[in-house]
């Protein structure tokens, strides 16, 4: 464990930290941090992601000197790949969003204290390259500030789109009228053909065979699917059904005379609906559209709950736009830290313009 003492604050790199630490769970509350930041998210991920991944946890925290408090938390990982030593947010194809976790009062002295944006990239560990991604573009001043470079754009974006009550005037408002008038059909003549339910799965056991059912519906669809992999499965497992029991997670399920014909799973956090994953039985129930009536029951639902956006997160897919989302730009943040980095890092870019 490394630590550097600077102003008012103690910077430390910690190889073991406690995400369901008291201290680790009031400062995400207090912070305008994400779901993918959340303490049962980030706990599952150092435990099933990280080792499966042969990545090793690299957590960046600080605290007040004075009374020790737990101000700002940098999770990220180190792993090797083609040879050298990659230093990484906590992403490994599940997290659409980085972010550090800190007090307003704490970027506010960042943004001031020179000395100390530079305790905090002192204090990281010997690298090749630096890589913070995926970053929304409201975020990247405060990256700027953590590790000294300026962003690099993906090519991508995330959508989200703000909901309002009452939903039945807010959908006909806000939804392309074609495809809402093609839901409303097609979801008519399943429920005049078919018994329905869209139910939020509950129990425990129900959840962890949701995630197994998910994974299978979603087989041959998407290429380089992590949720095959077991210690995905098991990760998006916990966090399914840990995060039901603390109100941050939620597996849709959608049946059809008793038939599984569609899950999704996300995370919930600060009236903010994440969704993340979904599979559906489009050979049998294809012709009725199950995705598209899922994300709708799914809006409904939230927005009678109080909640204020559906985000469907990164990836430009056309139906996005059709829900009435808005598009945010995602960028990345990349740093050498040797000659190797370098080479590295041209490497990746040919890679990814070829």
């Amino acid at each position: 464990m490394l630590s550097i003492d600077k102003t008012h604050y103690r910077t430390e790199l910690e190889d073991s930290f406690d995400f369901r630490s008291d201290g680790y769970v009031d400062l995400f509350e207090r912070a305008s941090a994400y779901a993918f930041q959340h303490p049962v998210w980030l706990d599952a991920f150092y435990r099933h992601l990280a080792p499966a991944r042969a990545a090793e946890p690299v957590v960046l925290s600080v605290r007040r000197v004075h009374d020790g408090s737990l101000q700002c938390v940098v999770p990220m990982i180190m792993r090797m790949k083609r040879g050298f030593r990659l230093l990484e947010m906590t992403d490994l194809g599940v997290g659409d969003y980085a972010s550090a976790v800190a007090t307003a009062d704490f970027w506010a002295d960042l943004e001031q204290d020179e000395e100390l944006q530079q305790s905090l990239r002192s204090a990281l560990p010997d690298f090749d390259l630096l890589r913070a991604r995926p970053v929304r573009e409201e975020d990247c001043g405060r990256f700027s500030l953590l590790f000294g470079c300026d962003p690099e754009p993906l090519g991508f974006s995330a959508h989200a789109v703000t909901l309002a009550r009452p939903f039945a005037d807010w959908r006909k408002e806000t939804l392309n009228g074609s495809l809402r008038k093609m839901i409303d059909r097609k979801s008519r003549k399943l429920r005049r053909e078919h018994a329905v339910v869209l139910e939020q799965v509950g129990d425990a056991a129900d959840i962890r065979q949701a995630i197994v059912d998910l994974a299978q519906l979603r087989s041959g669809r998407f290429e380089g699917d992590v949720i095959h992999q077991d210690f995905a499965r098991a990760f998006y497992s916990e966090v399914a059904e840990v995060g039901a029991r603390e109100g941050m997670a939620s597996t849709w399920r959608l049946a059809v005379d008793g038939d599984t014909a569609g899950i999704v799973f996300g995370l919930t956090n600060a009236g903010r609906f994440y969704y993340l994953l979904i599979g559906c039985d489009y050979e049998r129930f294809g012709q009725f559209s199950p995705g598209l009536q899922l994300y709708d029951g799914i809006m409904e639902d939230w927005s009678g709950r109080d909640g204020a956006c559906f985000d469907f997160t990164i990836g430009d897919e056309d139906f996005k736009m059709k829900f009435g989302t808005a598009p945010t730009a995602m960028f990345a943040f990349v740093k050498t830290g040797s000659l190797l980095g370098a080479l590295a890092r041209r490497a990746l870019t040919w890679r990814h313009n070829s």
